[in-house]
């Protein structure tokens, strides 16, 4: 391990990234729900085998009520508004192995342990600025009453660096085994900083954002509108990132496309106004199947609601007019999880319909329904083209909330050939649950993008063919796909299974 000095540059007020995990304890679902729930820390198994004095670091209160007062506050003005959510406050740090408690155990591999500790924080995580973990090493977060992420290991730090899931409470310990045959000065973890929480992701104060907290009006993926799009309900994710102008962290919904090449490149689609820089791409933490199994109450899947993460992406093409970027993860999902690409239709032709498909509040997965949408501007930014964007609303099922920022608005399903195509992203709006009727959405509508406007740009860094249609083909419809499709490294050419362009019906 290498060893650096401790020195903390206190820089409260500014937010940083979260990472929604594990442990939540709901009434409505049964037992803790986690993030990652693989081999439990060493020091959890064998508790008289380790040491009781764990260095900590002890950083400043938080007052998580005044925050998120003072955050809610700051959007609750009326009009258009965009749909991300802040969540945490950040502070620097400077934490490795000189830091912490090296323990030698009995069966001859090591232990390496430091404690945080944010007085009042709703819950915590971690960033990993430098991180080498050879083969065999396992690295675990521990939360609040024992709940845990982990095993991580060098395969979720490909770059060197490793953006932590969420931890519950206001206390976590890091813990890395190293193996036996592993010396430990070859082993570098280097956190470089702290998200304190505001919102109480976990609800273990029953306030803030997280499962169960959206509006009244809101409908679950599980209730009949859903099931009509399972798979465009697959492919929608959440994730949570680090803002580059205030370390602030942020949750925010997206969408994983299929290409022209049938290649899994994994490429997932969200707003610029969440991601638009490479850093932030850098950031991401990203969850599928992070959705209610029942229509009327928040029950979660077998292995809880935040069990299928994914970290780290690299920023492929972003353009601020049309609120659009996308990214290329940098881990697959694992086909256990049933991954969908989603279908695209890049024709700007108005659909009948439209559903969209997102987290608001950082909430369990949700489904909204509208009209046939109108050409718009961006109703959240002060200049660009007239037609931008799509408007759609006021909604007959469901609404958008903060979290939803990102997410894809997709052709109805009773839209012909363009059903179930993905043909915007969220820019925000004004749509939220009614206040004199709370089991009906309000008046309001949303804008966004149109893909159809992003589809060109000036280089290949500002619009999407060039990624989802590298060879050019002309093609301006696709039909999505699952984790069966082709598998090809790079940017394949090859033939295009008949049935599968300009709309193809995918019954």
């Amino acid at each position: 391990m290498r060893l650096v000095d401790l020195n903390r540059t206190d820089s409260r007020g500014r937010l940083f990234a979260v990472r929604i995990g594990i442990a939540l304890a709901l009434s409505s679902a049964s037992g803790a729900v986690f993030a990652r729930h693989g081999e439990p820390p060493y020091s959890i198994v064998h508790p008289a085998k380790v040491g009781l004095s764990i260095p900590t670091e002890e950083l400043e209160p938080v007052d998580a009520v005044g925050l998120r007062a003072l955050d809610d506050e700051s959007t609750a003005a009326p009009g258009p508004h965009e749909k991300r959510l802040r969540v945490a406050n950040g502070i620097a740090v400077s934490i490795d192995g000189a830091n912490g408690l090296w323990e030698a155990l009995p069966d001859g591999s090591h232990l390496w342990r430091m404690r945080v500790r944010a007085p009042g924080a709703t819950d915590l995580r971690m960033q990993f600025g430098d991180v080498v973990l050879p083969d065999g090493a396992t690295l675990h977060l521990i939360g609040a009453d024992q709940t845990y992420q982990g095993p991580y290991t060098r395969a979720d730090a490909p770059d060197g660096r490793f953006d932590s899931p969420v931890i519950a409470g206001d206390v976590a310990t890091i813990e890395l085994r190293v193996p036996e045959a592993v010396q430990t000065d070859v082993v570098v973890v280097r956190m470089t900083r702290v998200g304190v929480g505001f919102r109480d992701l976990f609800r273990r104060e029953k306030s803030g954002t997280g499962p169960g907290t959206s509006g009244a009006c809101n409908v679950n993926v599980a209730c009949p509108l859903g099931q009509v799009y399972p798979e465009e309900v697959a492919s929608a994710a959440y994730y949570e990132f680090v803002d580059d102008d205030d370390h602030g962290s942020y949750l925010c919904s997206g969408t994983l496309l299929a290409d022209v090449p049938r290649d899994r490149r994994n490429y997932f689609l969200s707003a610029a106004h969440c991601v638009d820089s490479a850093a932030e791409a850098a950031s991401m933490v990203i969850y599928f199947n992070y959705q209610s199994t029942q229509c009327s109450a928040l029950s979660a899947p077998s292995g809880g609601f935040f069990n299928d993460d994914l970290h780290g992406a690299s920023l492929r093409a972003t353009r601020a007019d049309v609120d659009f970027s996308l990214v290329e993860l940098t881990q697959t999902p694992d086909s256990s999880w049933h991954p969908y690409f989603a279908g695209w239709d890049a024709s700007g032709v108005s659909p009948s319909g439209t559903v969209g498909i997102h987290h608001p509040s950082g909430d369990a997965k949700k489904i909204t329904a509208g009209p046939a949408p109108s050409v718009t501007y961006n109703c959240i930014a002060s200049s660009g083209p007239d037609d931008s964007h799509w408007m759609t609303g006021p909604y007959s099922q469901g609404t958008t909330e903060g979290g939803s920022s990102g997410s894809g608005l997709f052709a109805s399903s009773a839209s012909g050939t363009r059903a179930r195509q993905l043909i915007g992203t969220l820019s925000g709006g004004a749509a939220a649950c009614s206040s004199t009727s709370p089991t009906q959405p309000n008046a309001s509508t949303d804008c966004y993008g149109r893909f159809a406007v992003g589809w060109n740009g000036p280089a290949a860094t500002s619009r999407l063919r060039d990624w989802l249609d590298p060879a050019n083909t002309g093609v301006t419809e696709l039909q999505g796909g699952d984790g069966t499709m082709i598998d090809v490294p790079g940017h394949s050419t090859h033939a295009i299974p008949p049935g599968l362009l300009h709309g193809s019906q995918r019954r």
